[in-house]
This record gives C-alpha cells, structure tokens and sequence, in this order.
C-alpha cells in the first residue's frame, strides 16, 4: 500500500470523527513499528495511527496528535552511550586441622606401630595448614542504549582420559573443551535507573583438580541506579570431612564464595 493510499484510507475509517486531521510524523532514531504500540494507547480510540518505513500516518483530531507528538519527543531522542562494568569475585580458603603419633610400642615378640613406622623414635606431629585464594576482575565494554554488548574471552583446554579397548589395551582420548568468560547485556536507562538484562559466564579449570572444569552461568534482568553497583547474584559453598583412627585425627573445611554485580554508566 502506497503512503498516499494509507492516509486515505485512515480517514475514510473515522470519517465520523469531527475536525480530524491526517499527519505523518517522522521517526528519526527508533523503528516506527518499535513505538507503533506506545503511539495506538496513546491515540486510543480517538484516532487512528499506522506504520510506513520510518513514519507514524495519524488521523485524529489536532489535540491528539499534538499529544502524540509531546510523547513522540520524549521517546524518540538519541540512544545513549553507555559503560556496562560486570565485576567478577572468587574466593576461596581451606583448613587442615589434627594429630598424628609417630612411634612404636612391644612385648616380647609383639611389637605394634602407628604413623611413620621407619622413625628411630616416638613422636607426635601436629597438623595445621591454611590455604587463602582470590581471584576475579571487572570486564568493561561500551554499548549503545537498548542495543545488545557482548564481551567474550575463552580458551580451549585438553582434558586426558584414559579407556581400555575390546582387547584390554589402555589407550589415551583428549578432547578439548572450551572455558569461556564474558557477558552479553542489553540496558534500558530511564531518568536515574537502568534496566538491564544479561547473560554471564565465567568458566575455568579447578585449582585443586586440573581435570576438572568449574561452570558458572547467570542469565537475569535487574534495575538499579545509574552509576551504582547491582548485585546479580552469589554462590556460597562449603564442605567438610574427618578422618581418625588409632593414634591419628584429621579434620579438613573448605570453603568457596562467588560473587557478581554490575554497574551501568551514562557516557553521553
């Protein structure tokens, strides 16, 4: 349908409104059918307003499309450049905690030892050791208002497994599987909050197992002031285990803390 077509239509439909009037309002930094919604609440059934390219065809009285044109103007303004910082924490510590006795005990033919049965003389050790890790940063991109960033980075690590054939044969198969940290957001800021939906990883290797591969993925839409540090979310894990027996007592605590926020500024 040819534009001229489209505006005579528009009239023909609310022939019966009194003093309407036909007008094409231009749409300079938005898709006329990303606001073709905004723009039919606002007219409501007072008018009617179509989508052709980048232009709104309304036919409605003059205070009506006076009215569009006020929320038009607030709309459809330059999108703005933003900064999206996703700041990313790990942290980890581990205690070992217990006793051993080292030595040996006879009588007459029976001699029983408990520890390290090759030291000259009896003994005991006591066992403590503490293990503190960090890890994390803040990855930074610029973005263009209510389009979508992506920041990225990866490896490919080989990970070793060992099979055994039909025949009994022990044979070695690596394959490689990628570890990737990054995010991919989208922000909305209106007045002093933003809106913002993203996608997070931050994939790596285990420290205390290089065959083992940690996954960490956040997908969530938050809002918050511009400017300021949003919390996405956390992870908080911990673990415990003991051994003992004659002459010997060990107990071992570990604990992971993971945490992600972000934080959206206006350039422009």
């Amino acid at each position: 349908m040819t534009l001229r077509a489209l505006c005579a239509a528009l009239a023909l439909t609310i022939g019966g409104l009194c003093h309407a009037a036909t007008e094409i309002i231009p749409v300079n930094y938005r898709m006329a059918d990303e606001v073709l919604p905004l723009a039919q609440s606002v007219v409501g059934d007072r008018g009617r307003v179509a989508a052709y390219g980048n232009q709104l065809v309304i036919n409605a009285p003059e205070p009506v499309i006076e009215e569009l044109r006020s929320v038009l103007g607030q709309l459809d303004s330059p999108p703005r450049r933003l900064l999206i910082s996703v700041d990313t924490q790990r942290h980890g510590s581990s205690q070992q905690r217990g006793y051993q006795v080292d030595g040996r005990i006879g009588s007459g033919s029976v001699e029983i030892g408990t520890g390290n049965p090759g030291r000259d003389r009896n003994g005991a050790r006591i066992i403590r050791h503490d293990t503190q890790s960090r890890d994390g940063g803040v990855q930074q991109v610029q973005a263009t208002e209510g389009y979508p960033a992506l920041i990225q980075a990866g490896q490919s690590v080989p990970l070793n497994q060992w099979s055994t054939d039909a025949y009994g044969q022990v044979y070695q198969d690596t394959q490689y599987r990628d570890l990737m940290r990054g995010f991919y957001a989208t922000a909305n800021v209106v007045g002093d909050q933003v809106q913002v939906t993203i996608s997070a990883k931050n994939d790596r290797l285990s420290p205390e197992h290089s065959r083992e591969l940690q996954l960490q993925n956040t997908d969530t839409r938050v809002s918050g002031r511009v400017g300021e540090w949003i919390t996405l979310g956390g992870i908080d894990e911990s673990a415990s285990s003991s051994d003992h027996g004659i002459a010997r007592r060990y107990s071992t605590d570990s604990a992971q803390d993971y945490s992600l926020r972000l934080k959206v500024e206006v350039l422009d």
